[in-house]
């Protein structure tokens, strides 16, 4: 069964040619990458790429230097929050620049503990898993992908998650990234979106989830994947030694010109 493309034209272009030269013009200002580190997840944003492809992109640039042989997306439902997370059905993803496949292994796994009686729309039209695969077939063409989406993005769901990831990542001979779709602050100023943002930095830098929630309850930072970033965080608290390091951050702003009201992207990556 496979996903079609939903937001091909939209979102990102609808042709491979344009989106490999775009891919290719953004990766070449990206540094060297630090060949020692042991990626285990990033964090990366999901809007039209011609606001938050470039910081997307020099994300993945990053860890271009490594194989995996799967890669676990945690992305957001935009449409509900009734279910605490659901695997998508589908055995291959379309791209403009060619298809992705599921890890039927990694699906095995986890589903039987996830919501499973979730409508097919809600996988098929979510733009926060889908604006990932262009870019993970251009970096990494052979990997599969198990998306995970997240409803109810509180910190337990965030704790089982976690839990769940640790024994098929942690403990795998596999090689297995956890990659966490998010965009930040949405619709401020760009200097209140900026303040906001650089405290969610500040927390996802110290790997603190609980700080992250704490200042997410009182209204001091935003995410719409939070959930995501919650586990991810929590899961690189089990290994030893995990570090953060921004890649990038930006805003919609510093591309449209429109200061007024910008949704703000990081491209964050957690290694050891």
């Amino acid at each position: 069964m496979i996903r079609k493309t939903a937001h091909a034209g939209t979102f990102y272009p609808r042709f491979s040619n344009q989106i490999a030269e775009q891919v290719q013009k953004w990766a070449a200002d990206a540094p060297m990458p630090i060949v020692t580190e042991r990626a285990i997840g990033l964090i990366l944003p999901h809007a039209g790429y011609m606001y938050s492809g470039k910081c997307a992109t020099l994300g993945l640039a990053s860890i271009a230097h490594e194989v995996f042989d799967s890669i676990i997306i945690l992305h957001p439902s935009h449409q509900a929050n009734h279910f605490d997370f659901s695997l998508s059905p589908y055995t291959e993803y379309e791209t403009p620049l060619g298809n992705l496949a599921l890890d039927g292994e990694l699906y095995r796994i986890l589903s039987p503990h996830a919501f499973q009686n979730l409508g097919m729309d809600y996988h098929s039209l979510e733009h926060s898993m889908e604006i990932m695969l262009p870019l993970l077939r251009y970096f990494f063409p052979e990997t599969r992908i198990c998306p995970v989406m997240i409803g109810n993005q509180i910190p337990a769901v965030a704790t089982r998650l976690a839990d769940l990831l640790y024994d098929v990542v942690y403990k795998s001979s596999r090689r297995i990234l956890i990659l966490v779709s998010s965009d930040l602050s949405h619709y401020h100023p760009a200097s209140k979106a900026e303040e906001m943002d650089k405290l969610l930095t500040k927390d996802v830098l110290a790997l603190d989830a609980d700080a992250l929630w704490k200042d997410s309850i009182h209204g001091n930072l935003e995410a719409c994947g939070i959930g995501g970033i919650m586990a991810l965080l929590k899961l690189s608290k089990k290994y030893t030694a995990p570090q953060a390091r921004v890649i990038q951050y930006t805003h919609s702003g510093r591309t449209s010109g429109n200061n007024n009201q910008v949704v703000g992207y990081l491209a964050a990556k957690i290694f050891i």
